[in-house]
């Protein structure tokens, strides 16, 4: 079943998802439950209570066991946790990093610290022009002294999927701990993690339509990862800090949610992303879409797009200020830097005028058909009265 949308226009849910009316009413119920979740009160046993039914509900989406999921303050954190936790074994003597060029900043950039810090050398592989990485590429990255791979599941800027699978295989044969950030893939995606053969795997609820600020962390096995959070011992000691049972409890009910409809909203994306393309190509309106797209390459509902000669960044302000269309030029986490060319796509091999001209569309749940017909009439009214100051050559105008 698809919902009454909230929010009309609205077309970057891979920078995050309206909370669920649900939702809305499970963190509602548990504002009014202060008590310390550690206590050893019986209000504190009720909240305990509640955190394993969050827990379990969460381990349910994922196939796995509630003592292998652990709470954390969202999808960074843990990206931060599975790598530093990780690598903390290996300080005595730094090996070898492998990940991709295509990585979250929260990846990237903890592997960079790790690296400038204690001396580890690191393996960047370029994805084809497709979006995908290799999987024979990471088999030939491999050195004697890898000691940890992290790869995403699903790219945020492309939505193409990377062989996970094969890339678990490689890792798990050679004894090398695997990290997948998994973001943009759970609450998308069937995702069952104990099939996937990863070690660890990242999450995070405000992408399927659960609270900010609250995510998680699978863990096949503790004895390999080190805390980053110490103190009172919380969560099997694992990740210390008295917990968020508002949030928790917001989690848990997203997804309980995302099992129960996961299946119905990957049709609907799909449904959308076919007619928005369907719908561009009737208007004549010359587009690249920038990756894969197939349903097996790619999650359903993410759509890059370039249009030559015009400028994306533009091209976005115009549609939101004249039709309130909200659309993503990239990573909704770089948007308060200053704006650079997407390291996505440059690893993709596009030219500098096809990334200038990309535009992200991402749908959710909430998503209409007809706010697909809306969106491309307004691309094309934006098209056809594209001025100087859209133009690619000549930046939007202050």
């Amino acid at each position: 079943m698809i919902d009454a949308h909230p929010i009309e226009g609205y077309f970057d849910y891979n920078a995050t998802t309206p909370v669920s009316e649900a939702v809305a009413k499970a963190m509602t119920a548990a504002l009014r439950r202060f008590a310390n979740p550690s206590g050893r009160t019986v209000p504190s046993t009720s909240n305990r209570e509640l955190m394993r039914e969050s827990k379990a509900r969460v381990a349910c989406l994922l196939g796995t066991e509630p003592e292998k999921v652990f709470f954390t303050s969202g999808g960074s954190e843990a990206n931060n946790w599975a790598i530093k936790g990780s690598l903390l074994n290996h300080l005595t003597s730094p090996g070898h990093i492998l990940t991709t060029a295509i990585e979250h900043p929260s990846v990237l950039e903890t592997i960079r610290y790790c690296a400038r810090q204690f001396g580890f050398e690191v393996t960047c592989l370029k994805p084809g022009a497709n979006g995908a990485v290799n999987p024979d590429a990471v088999a030939d990255a491999i050195r004697p002294d890898t000691c940890l791979i992290s790869m995403m599941y699903a790219n945020n800027e492309t939505g193409v999927i990377q062989p996970m699978e094969q890339v678990a295989r490689l890792a798990r044969a050679r004894g090398i701990p695997f990290h997948v950030d998994a973001v943009q893939a759970v609450g998308k995606r069937a995702l069952n993690v104990e099939t996937l053969g990863a070690d660890f795997v990242s999450f995070s609820a405000h992408k399927f339509y659960g609270p900010k600020g609250i995510g998680g962390l699978y863990i096949r096995d503790i004895d390999r990862i080190s805390p980053l959070i110490h103190g009172g011992g919380q969560e099997m000691a694992m990740r210390s800090g008295t917990e968020n049972l508002v949030a928790i409890a917001g989690l848990g009910e997203a997804a309980d949610e995302c099992r129960r409809e996961l299946d119905n909203w990957d049709r609907h994306n799909l449904n959308c992303k076919q007619r928005l393309i369907q719908r561009l190509s009737s208007a004549e309106i010359e587009t690249r879409v920038n990756g894969a797209s197939d349903y097996d390459a790619a999650i359903s509902n993410t759509v890059n797009l370039s249009i030559p000669g015009i400028r994306g960044e533009a091209l976005a302000l115009l549609m939101e200020k004249k039709d309130g269309i909200v659309v993503s030029v990239g990573s909704a986490c770089s948007n308060n830097k200053s704006r650079q060319l997407s390291p996505v796509l440059q690893a993709m091999g596009l030219a500098d005028e096809e990334i200038q001209s990309a535009i992200r569309i991402s749908f959710g749940r909430f998503t209409r058909l007809d706010d697909i017909d809306r969106f491309v009439v307004s691309w094309s009214a934006a098209w056809r009265s594209s001025g100087p100051w859209i133009s690619a050559d000549r930046g939007p105008s202050r």
